[in-house]
């Protein structure tokens, strides 16, 4: 009699656990130097990134609801964690001072003005000027790598706004 009862219970685990929907994978796509990557958090997508390294620099450009920012990140870094340090951001002609809040080995900066963000698509580099160095951030391909990184994101704005449309998973 345990049997039976054992075999039913394993089945109906193994039945709710396969019904259960499965979350998607981030996938990522490769324009230039550039990787550009959908992120999905509960089926339902987050963010779209676009990253590279540079020698000892890594930088990830993320598009989420809230708008663009710059995240750098070096295994070097010693930086005191939840510390906003004052920068200057330069893109072609375009400069502007912000805040680059800090993790332990990684900055985040938001770029919430709009010219900073054209110039970046036509910029060969991004410069952001600290008190003790200056970061710059190779933007070569970064015109197509940028219209791709927009695109992943319209694609959430798109399937929420018609609950009809089947989201693609590509970014």
């Amino acid at each position: 009699m345990r049997t039976p009862f054992a075999l039913f219970f394993v089945t109906f685990l193994t039945t709710s656990v396969l019904a259960e929907p499965q979350p998607r994978d981030n996938q990522t796509v490769a324009v230039g130097p550039w990787a550009i990557a959908s992120i999905y958090k509960a089926d339902k997508l987050e963010s779209c990134t676009m990253s590279r390294p540079a020698g000892e620099l890594g930088i990830t450009f993320v598009r989420t609801q809230d708008g663009l920012s710059a995240l750098l990140d070096s295994r070097k870094w010693r930086l005191d964690r939840g510390k906003a340090y004052s920068v200057r951001l330069v893109a072609g002609s375009r400069s502007l001072d912000a805040k680059a809040l800090a993790e332990t080995k990684s900055v985040t900066i938001a770029l919430a003005d709009p010219r900073l963000n054209s110039k970046l698509r036509s910029a060969s580099v991004f410069e952001v000027h600290g008190d003790g160095a200056t970061l710059r951030v190779p933007l070569d391909g970064s015109s197509a790598a940028f219209e791709r990184l927009e695109a992943c994101f319209s694609k959430r704005e798109a399937t929420e706004i018609n609950p009809f449309v089947a989201s693609s998973r590509k970014p």
